[in-house]
């Protein structure tokens, strides 16, 4: 059990509500696409980023599963 006087070091969990976008991607390599498709696009940035442990240059990983994306620092 812990003390009462300890402290927890994991921030709270905060959610953050963003909306897709779009944006026209060229595909000039012979593929399956047309040659110019609209894409979904996602677009994160902020000072909350860094407090999550978001480092500029900073590795991260995409974990890609229905309907949900993980992020995580390397």
């Amino acid at each position: 059990m812990a003390r009462r006087d300890s402290t927890n070091t994991t921030p709270p969990c905060h959610i953050r509500k963003i909306k897709t976008g779009c944006i026209t991607y060229d595909y000039r390599r012979k593929t399956h696409y047309p040659p110019q498709a609209t894409v979904p696009w996602l677009q994160l940035k902020g000072h909350w980023l860094q407090q999550a442990g978001f480092n500029i240059d900073a590795p991260f990983t995409i974990r890609v599963m229905r309907g949900c994306l993980v992020l995580t620092t390397e």
